[in-house]
């Protein structure tokens, strides 16, 4: 059973973009939904960056969809506290009734839990893609994600992956 809709923020795309993994999007959910600022960020100023390509093919495959929020009062909001992509995830996430939006930093997540909105990272994405029956090794892609620059602090690492 795959997840219906999610919206995705830009490190969730760069980042399985970065270790190879972009189309995990595709195959875990039905829906995959980004807004314009995330479109900006990605395509437009990460243009020959890591995450670009495949986010302008899968538009153009229609398996993303570019969205926009309607409550534009909302997203001016959370732009005192949040970057523009990330307001935008939350407030399309809301809007459409997204099982996830798919955000990586703390305070956006924090953002989301205030507002009822779930919310999963990559390594989210990576232990669902095993529980639906991928064979990936987390602890792999992670010290990849890591080499790449993507954060993950070592308490987080060390309680992943205990020696």
């Amino acid at each position: 059973m795959r997840i219906l809709r999610v919206v995705a923020d830009s490190s969730c795309l760069i980042g399985l973009a970065q270790i190879g993994l972009f189309g995990l999007l595709k195959d875990l959910f039905l829906e995959v939904h980004i807004p314009p600022a995330v479109y900006q960020e990605v395509v437009v100023n990460g243009r020959d960056e890591t995450g670009a390509n495949e986010t302008e093919s899968a538009l153009k495959e229609d398996w993303i969809l570019l969205t926009a929020a309607k409550d534009e009062i909302a997203v001016k909001a959370l732009t005192t506290a949040l970057g523009k992509g990330e307001s935008e995830v939350i407030v399309l996430s809301k809007e459409l009734g997204a099982d996830f939006a798919l955000i990586d930093e703390k305070s956006a997540r924090n953002t989301a839990d205030l507002l009822n909105v779930d919310t999963v990272g990559i390594l989210g994405i990576i232990d669902l893609a095993n529980e639906m029956g991928f064979s990936l090794d987390k602890k792999r892609l992670v010290d990849c994600l890591r080499q790449s620059g993507f954060r993950i602090s070592e308490k987080i690492y060390k309680k992943l992956f205990p020696e």
